[in-house]
């Protein structure tokens, strides 16, 4: 039986594009000719569905649970809840979030390892979307799990975590307080540092190694990849519900996440690629 390896994607609060990310890493899995599972565990705020224009899917992630709690889920139910989206040469299967977020008791560590199972025995990869919050202490009124119960256990044992960091001080700020909760984590992955919307603008000409240099020093983590701010590819993409990646060869943010996709999960980084990386 075949066993794909699971990528957890978390970012702080405020919106650093943890979900685009998440759908751009997918996709760039499937262009390189690998099966993708994409799943939406956001349970404070998911948003793959909205990212993709989907007003009309399957019931997703909510009906995948009652039916793992049934002892009911299977690959089948799997395809039946997910939509398969065409990303050029290969295809992302998504399975999307809750509707509400007030239903966010239905995702129990429990039931969604059902789905992680089933999805591990049938993919290449399992990419995960999952919710900021981490704070420990929130149940709902009747018992029940904790609220980041779920993204705690999921990063805890994903092989790749994948940290987004926004790229201006604001998001810095925020991806450091956040660290507090994730450094209580027992992580057994690969973790990656991954800072989004690079902008000269903000930060001036030495922003890269800047931030770099904060996020060794304050955090000890070392940046993975750069994503620069591609403003005219992340708008098209959005207006045609698609993802980065099947933007524009030119595209800077694509290359980025592509680069980021062959060197840090497939380890396939070419002598080009190296060169690319010293002209950044």
């Amino acid at each position: 039986m075949a066993s794909g390896s699971t990528i957890a994607i978390w970012g702080a609060t405020g919106s650093p594009g943890k979900s685009s990310i998440a759908l751009s890493v997918a996709s760039e899995l499937a262009l390189a000719g690998h099966r993708v599972f994409l799943l939406d565990a956001d349970n404070l705020s998911p948003s793959l569905n909205l990212l993709l224009g989907l007003t009309d899917h399957p019931a997703g992630i909510a009906a995948a649970c009652r039916l793992a709690s049934q002892g009911r889920f299977d690959l089948e139910q799997l395809e039946r809840l997910s939509v398969a989206l065409t990303t050029g040469r290969g295809e992302v299967v998504l399975m999307t979030g809750i509707s509400d977020s007030e239903r966010w008791p239905e995702l129990s560590s429990e039931r969604v390892g059902v789905i992680l199972e089933v999805a591990r025995s049938a993919f290449d990869f399992v990419v995960i979307d999952l919710a900021s919050f981490l704070e420990a202490g929130l149940r709902p009124s009747l018992g029940g799990p904790d609220r980041s119960e779920l993204t705690r256990d999921i990063l805890a044992s994903a092989e790749h975590v994948i940290l987004i960091c926004a790229a201006d001080p604001v998001g810095v700020h925020r991806f450091l307080l956040a660290l507090q909760s994730l450094g209580q984590i027992a992580l057994t992955g690969e973790v990656l540092t991954v800072v989004n919307r690079l902008r000269k603008s903000v930060l001036g000409s030495g922003a890269k190694q800047q931030l770099a240099e904060t996020l060794s020093r304050l955090a000890q983590l070392n940046v993975a990849a750069f994503i620069p701010d591609d403003p005219t590819t992340a708008d098209l993409a959005l207006r045609n519900s698609l993802p980065m990646a099947m933007g524009k060869r030119g595209s800077p943010a694509k290359q980025a996440i592509a680069l980021f996709v062959r060197t840090h999960l497939l380890k396939t980084r070419s002598h080009l690629d190296a060169r690319l990386a010293k002209l950044d």
